[in-house]
């Protein structure tokens, strides 16, 4: 991972210092998504595979033509993947999986397709590394008594990958990617520790602007 995001400095470095260079600024929204359900050894699940909370990105990538209709740069995002969704037990104890953010840094590849149209449809794909942040601790909630239980909970970094295809249209451009942020969760508990995936896929719809240097 280390290699990658060298290398990934170095191609945005590359950018920025020579003619021809493109920098997206776009905006995504999740349509689907999906979080590993988090399930400790002879426990119940704590959370189910949907959100529920609107999941959304802010993105910036620098690209340049490296070959006939190819793009390669480098990008940075600010992703927020809401909250799992939660799950409230018979017992009317809620188990409450901590909301899950992610700032990935990847080396990008775009390829235009030649077709002699306004309409200008390409592929793409990212592959780099996601800096995960939990905002709160694994929490428990008793609703009959209202009281509740806080662990510490620790989040590592993982992956990411982006593919998909998308249109540009007098430099604004709408693309639909499927993406995968994997992060692993460590909860303390009085009764030992467990660690869980806790790995985000969803479908981003995304709208930009391209400008041209």
């Amino acid at each position: 991972m280390k290699k990658i995001l060298l290398g990934t400095l170095l191609i945005s470095s590359m950018a920025m210092g020579a003619e021809g260079t493109n920098l997206y600024l776009k905006a995504g929204a999740d349509l689907w998504q999906k979080f590993d359900i988090i399930k400790p050894e002879g426990s119940v699940a704590a959370n189910k595979k949907g959100a529920d909370d609107f999941g959304y990105e802010i993105t910036a990538e620098l690209t340049r033509e490296v070959y006939p209709n190819l793009e390669i740069g480098a990008g940075i995002s600010y992703q927020d993947h809401g909250s799992p969704e939660r799950v409230t037990l018979d017992n009317d104890a809620r188990l409450n999986v901590p909301d899950l953010k992610s700032i990935p840094l990847y080396v990008t590849a775009k390829y235009n397709i030649p077709i002699e149209s306004a309409f200008k449809p390409y592929i793409k794909a990212d592959l780099g590394y996601s800096f995960n942040k939990i905002d709160s601790k694994f929490k428990v909630e008793d609703l009959r008594e209202d009281d509740s239980w806080e662990f510490s909970t620790r989040i590592k970094d993982g992956i990411y990958f982006g593919i998909g295809a998308g249109v540009e249209y007098n430099n604004f451009t709408t693309d639909i990617m499927y993406k995968i942020n994997k992060s692993q969760m460590k909860v303390d508990t009085p009764n030992g520790s467990f660690k869980e995936n806790l790995d985000y896929s969803r479908v981003t719809l995304s709208v930009g602007y391209k400008f041209n240097f």
